[in-house]
């Protein structure tokens, strides 16, 4: 099965953050009631497809119930309901005070039910569950679900919203489960090493030509675009350096059928800007203000955002961006 995004514009904007600019023993003796432990079976999915539809049901439910629910007891439901990265945005997006900030929230408000594309293989520890779902806007959205324990309930871990004209090639059948992606697995670039690339050749105002991933999707175009505007409205009155760190503890990565792979990871997004002599000053934009209470900048401001990134990587060729979304979570200026 190959999954495909409807041909739209990314939902949530993709805008700077001030007003100027702008997701398995072997057979040995045994005594009565005492033997050798069972095989680990790794060429089966640990649950099948109808448990996994519940459980995927379940978790984007109690999701999409922490996203509506009063500010009194949101946090406490999130929490319950979410972990990684799809926790870090959802707090920020609270922080901000308004879900419109965080397109990554846009998958739990659906039309159609989730439905199951991918169970991890084995049944050792972490598990996944990764599920589709589409947004209210019509837009494909990739939500990966994670239990890290025989202890833990799968949680949602992180959802990207695909972007237009992407697809991922096929997953393995859910009954044989997906594979987890080791440093064994035949990939043209391994996770770390491609994340690590793609970070540097967003950065501003000096990237690093990235090799291994192609960057001329639409978010990456974006961020870039969005960065040289700001920078360009600026003029002489301030600079921006752009910054973009991964967040390696939140990548997932599970292998595609016949080769390759599907990752998931966070980057964080930091915009420095600082005021040259003689400048007077800046006008932060709306989400800046309700994070720092000022509503002008006469020295800099350093801003955060988390950018939720979702990637498919071939055996042999350049890896590509498929989905992503993003979120401011932390302002700071004076």
């Amino acid at each position: 099965m190959t999954l495909s995004a409807p041909r739209h514009v990314i939902a949530g904007a993709l805008a700077g953050a001030l007003a100027l600019g702008v997701a398995g023993c072997g057979a040995g003796a045994s005594l009565v009631g005492v033997g050798d432990a069972p095989a680990q079976v790794t060429t089966a999915a640990p649950i099948g497809r109808d448990a996994a539809q519940k459980v995927a049901e379940r978790v984007l439910s109690q999701a999409a119930a922490a996203q509506a629910a009063p500010a009194t007891q949101a946090q406490r439901l999130r929490t319950a309901s979410l972990t990684g990265s799809a926790l870090a945005v959802a707090d920020a997006a609270a922080k901000l005070g308004s879900t419109a900030a965080s397109p990554t929230t846009a998958p739990l408000t659906r039309t159609d039910p989730p439905k199951v594309l991918a169970v991890s293989r084995g049944t050792d520890w972490p598990r996944v569950i990764l599920v589709q779902t589409t947004s209210g806007e019509g837009a494909a959205v990739l939500n990966l679900l994670t239990s890290p324990d025989a202890a833990t309930p799968f949680r949602l871990s992180s959802s990207v919203t695909m972007q237009p004209g992407t697809e991922v090639a096929a997953l393995d059948p859910l009954d044989e489960g997906s594979p987890r992606v080791t440093a064994a697995t035949k990939l043209a670039v391994q996770p770390d090493e491609l994340l690590t690339e793609y970070a540097a050749s967003l950065a501003y105002p000096k990237p690093t030509p990235a090799k291994a991933v192609a960057t001329n999707d639409p978010f990456s175009t974006a961020v870039r675009a969005n960065a040289a505007a700001q920078a360009k409205a600026f003029g002489t009155l301030a600079t921006l350096q752009q910054k973009h760190t991964v967040h390696p503890v939140q990548t997932v990565s599970l292998a595609l059928r016949g080769g390759g792979a599907l990752v998931f990871s966070l980057l964080e997004r930091t915009d420095t800007i600082t005021l040259k002599p003689g400048g007077k000053s800046l006008t932060p934009s709306a989400e800046f203000q309700r994070l720092v209470g000022k509503k002008a900048l006469s020295r800099n401001a350093v801003l955060r955002s988390y950018e939720t990134v979702a990637f498919t990587v071939p055996a042999e060729g350049k890896a590509s961006v498929v989905g992503a979304d993003e979120v401011l979570f932390s302002a700071k200026g004076s």
